[in-house]
């Protein structure tokens, strides 16, 4: 039977074991006993284990960290490299996050596109390629991780304990094939600011990872001039098209600006809600000069802007276009301010004179160095075997003559070698990553675990 077939006979089980797993809230939490990334993490883990299990695969969870189903025989395997973790839901959602409700051809929750949807594309496709009977010269593992959204400890803990397969892909970029995948780097500053007692920012929250664009930020300003405040933040939004709101309390003024989640890799299509708030609050020069200054700096070297123009860092490259900034989530106590930041820098850029740069305009204007993660760009030239028999695979199954691409995406190409990011977006698809009512379209789901079998069979046979 074809590999199409045999796909198109779990068309059913894939829907309802999305469903399943999306339903499982897999969000870092605090680490238990065999559970480095806590309860809800290790259950999604268990889940596709157990799955995977029941398929009449062979497993192994390495001590909650991350685990592997595998099919075939031999030392040398195929890695494919997805991940149950997933980010915050955050807010304004208008179906339950973690309910895999479907609507519309479409199955919604948190996660359902990144990753746990092409995760499960993923198995069912491993069962197609050993259900059809056809002989592998090669063993296939899935890898399913836990930490892609953060640190990828998950990954590093593998390597302690397997050896790296010898070429494969990970579910976490674009179709048709990503040959060149920018940097990735989590900065974070901070800064002790001083105010004076009578008119004060007694805290900002916004933002809830650094690699999603701010959809809602706070600022509580404690202050007697109410009603003043109140129309000028009326006036700003309308000249400026925010959307931002005003509640009188008590003793001041509760601010609220709502913009658009996106993850990072698509900055062009969010609209950042720190920024906004940024925006308001320069130009109504509140608190003190020390938080003036702060604020002044924060809006005109970073606001709205993605290319890192006005920070003296706008690198790119025709290999993978250009370094974009994110203003991931900005905090203040009252007392001490943290921005967090993340950065996607092309694949010729070095990130020594990157960070040499940021960190110098930080310092000047009052902050301090807190965190400085950063992986190194993911390269193949576009001949390379693995892209070539990758982009063979989505070509066979959509007829689409698309050639390999360049992302910025943060795959587990960063973390393991040999690994190319394949899918699962569609050119032209919108990026549902980190936005409220994400979704994942059950006919690109199917469409996906084809092309995945096909790649699982291509590469197992060469």
């Amino acid at each position: 039977m074809t590999l199409k077939a045999e796909v198109s006979k779990y068309q059913e089980d894939l829907v309802r074991s999305v469903q399943e797993l999306v339903q499982i809230k897999s969000v870092h939490e605090q680490p238990l006993p065999g559970k480095p990334f806590g309860d809800g993490v290790d259950k999604a883990l268990g889940y596709v284990l157990s799955l995977a299990e029941s398929m009449g695969f062979s497993t192994k969870n390495l001590d909650g960290y991350c685990g592997y189903a595998e099919y075939g025989e031999g030392e040398l395997y195929i890695g494919v490299l997805s991940h149950v973790d997933i980010c915050p839901e955050g807010e304004m959602w208008g179906v339950p996050p973690y309910g895999g409700m479907i609507l519309n051809n479409r199955i919604y929750g948190r996660g359902s596109l990144d990753n746990k949807g092409p995760l499960l594309a993923a198995l069912y496709a491993l069962k197609a390629v050993k259900d059809s009977g056809k002989k592998l010269n090669k063993k296939i593992r899935l890898i399913v991780g836990t930490d892609e959204q953060r640190y990828y400890r998950d990954m590093e803990h593998y390597l302690s304990q397997e050896k790296p397969p010898i070429a494969g892909f990970t579910l976490d970029g674009q179709f048709p094939v990503v040959f060149a995948e920018k940097g990735l780097a989590m900065v974070e500053f901070s800064s002790e600011i001083l105010q004076e007692r009578e008119e004060y920012i007694q805290y900002i929250r916004g933002g809830t990872m650094e690699n999603t664009v701010p959809g809602h930020c706070e600022a509580l300003l404690i202050t007697p001039r109410k009603s003043e405040i109140v129309r000028e933040l009326s006036e700003f939004s309308k000249e400026h098209r925010h959307n931002m709101h005003a509640k009188i309390l008590e003793n001041g003024v509760l601010l609220e600006a709502f913009g658009m989640e996106t993850h990072s890799i698509s900055l062009e299509q969010g609209v950042n809600a720190v920024s906004a708030m940024l925006d308001f609050l320069d130009s109504l020069a509140f608190g003190s000069r020390e938080m003036c200054r702060t604020i002044h700096f924060l809006r005109t070297r970073i606001g709205f802007e993605i290319y890192g123009d006005s920070l003296g860092i706008a690198y790119a490259d025709e290999f993978s276009g250009k370094l974009t900034v994110n203003l991931g989530i900005l905090t203040f106590d009252g007392k001490k301010m943290h921005v967090r930041l993340d950065l996607r820098y092309p694949v010729t850029c070095r990130y020594d004179q990157v960070y040499g740069k940021l960190q110098d305009s930080f310092l000047e204007n009052g902050f301090s160095p807190v965190e400085n993660s950063y992986w190194d760009p993911t390269y193949f030239p576009r001949e390379h075997f693995l892209i070539k028999a990758l982009l063979k695979a989505y070509q066979k199954v959509t007829k689409d003559k698309s050639e390999s691409t360049y992302s910025g995406s943060g795959s587990y190409s960063k973390s393991i070698p040999n690994i190319a990011a394949f899918g699962a977006i569609f050119p032209g698809e919108s990026l549902a990553w980190h936005q409220k009512n994400e979704y994942i379209d059950i006919d690109s789901l199917v469409k996906t675990c084809r092309i995945y079998a096909e790649a699982i069979y291509e590469l197992g046979s060469l």
